[in-house]
């Protein structure tokens, strides 16, 4: 299992929010660096996805592609070994949203429901959020 820890900005991390509202109780605190950290928790097979299986726009795809990026592995790892995927041609930062957003909800909607909650509270701490 390949374990890797994603950064997203506070800006990208807006429609994430959807997810971690699904808690009672949640408080965010201003954590510095504005950022957005989850863990991807990836068995061999979900390494092995396709990037496809993201559900990217064309342009977040063909980025992607263009950048040698074929499948969810490659991609979590060049991340987590601090691969800026902003360098990526025609990878704005709209596109960067887009895909570490998608890469969020793929670990999650991953995940048995049981094991669900208790994800959504790891990141709550990763972020510096409490539960009340």
């Amino acid at each position: 299992m390949c374990m890797e820890e994603s950064v997203m900005s506070k800006d990208q991390s807006q429609t994430v929010m959807g997810i971690m509202n699904q808690m009672n109780g949640v408080s965010f605190q201003k954590k510095a660096g504005n950022s957005f950290r989850f863990r991807m928790y990836l068995t061999q097979k979900m390494c092995e996805s396709s990037i496809e299986a993201l559900e990217l726009s064309v342009r977040s795809y063909n980025c992607l592609k263009r950048a040698g990026f074929d499948s969810i592995g490659e991609l979590t790892d060049a991340i987590a070994a601090g691969t800026e995927l902003k360098s990526i041609r025609n990878c704005g930062s709209k596109s960067v949203r887009e895909i570490m957003e998608h890469l969020f909800v793929f670990q999650y909607n991953s995940l048995p429901a049981k094991r669900q909650q208790s994800y959504l509270e790891e990141v709550l701490r990763l972020n510096g959020g409490n539960l009340q």
